[in-house]
């Protein structure tokens, strides 16, 4: 039953306040737990198991720094704070699964977890970056393109973990991106990165083989032509997304949009509100079970977990059933609560996660009451199975995101409604929107 209920394996939490603890679990085995939004799935489903999990989010690992030569990411930024504060990457940011994943997903994380179709794998390649590692024994920089070996591997070593990445800086580079894919929160299809400098182009392609692709050249060498033609030469992947004879189609129109647009020398970017995104909470350390106290909606629970119960499942067993169970798998939303403030998924999320920190469901927010009215107005609660989460993620849209775009909402909002009744949502959620 546990299995059926998309519940992991039981393994040991350990949420250490210094590099040096995390670099020790490390060279014992221990999995890192950054943003744990394509983990989570993972070991939900039974695909992996781990026996001990370190939380590293209490490292002070997290921010953007820059000079005149180059941007540093630390590995623990969020997708969000990186959409937000560093221009180059906002539209590969942004367009990273939905709004909960960009609150929790971090940049590092996402380049350690290796999917062919991650969205900063391309960009970072024709960006020139590079990543800082370190462990027990140094830190050593690889260049992105060296990172990445094959589907979910990477050339880190077993006890190395990713501290930054750093972008090279240059007024003269152009930089454009183009993604696509289908539905809700998923990965990408086809992602296409180019970078024009001094004359001379990069283009990588993600999402469309086992390994990002780079090609490079002279813009005075028919790029255009050259780039189409090693891409009808690599063997493309197929799946129930898309067919390889798809995927190249689609890879080849948008490399041309994307290529055009870089040709007029203006660089694709979003321009977001700053956003600062703490996940800092006490140490624990947690097996079998443990006691822990979590602050919902103004009130102090204490109550006893396992460290593998998920906050989905510690809400709903102390009463709050509003917090609903979807699709168990983080696409759907329908379970979105707010923690510090920020909308994330209570599906993918650990209980002990949250122990400090303050979790709110609707019945929680005192201001909410117009979003409510909007949504009531426009007949936008329909079966009302999926309201809540859509309510709570809407609402830290709207509070955080000062720009209403129809472009915004569209890679934000993702959350699915089994009625498909989202054109009375969309309408709900532009209606609020007026009253910010």
């Amino acid at each position: 039953m546990s299995f059926v209920l998309g519940i992991p394996r039981n393994f040991k939490y350990v949420k250490v306040n210094s590099l040096d603890e995390a670099l020790e679990m490390l060279k014992e085995g221990a999995k890192i737990l950054a943003g744990g939004q394509s983990l989570f799935p993972l070991l939900k489903l039974r695909i992996l198991s781990v026996d001990n999990l370190v939380d590293i989010n209490n490292l002070d690992l997290r921010g953007v720094k820059e000079n005149e030569k180059e941007i540093e990411i630390f590995s623990l930024t969020t997708h969000n704070e990186v959409a937000s504060k560093v221009k180059i990457l906002s539209k590969v940011a942004f367009t990273i699964a939905d709004y909960q994943v960009r609150n929790k997903g971090t940049i590092g994380g996402s380049l350690a977890h290796a999917d062919p179709a991650s969205n900063y794998y391309p960009a970072l390649m024709v960006l020139d970056a590079k990543v800082k590692v370190k462990s027990k024994r140094g830190e050593r920089v690889i260049e992105t393109k060296e990172l990445f070996r094959s589907p979910y591997t990477t050339s880190l070593k077993e006890d190395e973990i990713i501290t930054s990445v750093i972008i090279p800086k240059s007024e003269k580079t152009v930089f454009s991106y183009e993604v696509y894919k289908r539905g809700g929160s998923a990965y990408p299809t086809v992602i296409v990165a180019v970078s024009l400098k001094n004359n001379k182009y990069k283009v990588s392609f993600g999402g469309i083989s086992e390994k990002p692709l780079l090609i490079e050249g002279k813009v005075e060498d028919k790029p255009k032509e050259h780039v189409i033609e090693q891409l009808r030469e690599i063997k493309a992947i197929s799946d129930i997304h898309a067919d390889s004879n798809t995927r190249l189609k689609l890879a080849e129109r948008l490399f041309i949009s994307a290529f055009n647009r870089a040709l007029e020398g203006k660089s694709d970017e979003i321009n977001l509100q700053p956003m600062d995104i703490q996940w800092k909470s006490q140490p624990l350390k947690a097996y079998n079970k443990v006691t822990i106290k979590i602050k919902v909606n103004g009130i102090e629970i204490e109550d006893e977990v396992e460290s593998r119960t998920l906050l989905l499942d510690f809400l709903r067993k102390n009463g709050y059933k509003e917090v609903k169970r979807g699709c168990d798998e983080g696409k759907c939303g329908a379970c979105t609560v707010l923690v510090n403030g920020r909308s994330v998924k209570s599906c993918l999320t650990l209980a002990v996660q949250t122990v400090g920190q303050d979790v709110r469901t609707v019945k929680g927010l005192e201001d909410i009451k117009p979003l409510q009215d909007s949504f009531v107005q426009n007949y936008a609660m329909q079966c009302g199975y999926c309201t809540h989460g859509f309510l709570m993620v809407t609402y830290d849209y709207l509070k955080n995101v000062k720009k209403k775009e129809d472009e915004l909402l569209k890679y934000s909002i993702k959350n699915i409604c089994r009625c498909t009744g989202y054109f009375n949502i969309i309408k709900a959620i532009k209606n609020a929107s007026l009253s910010q």
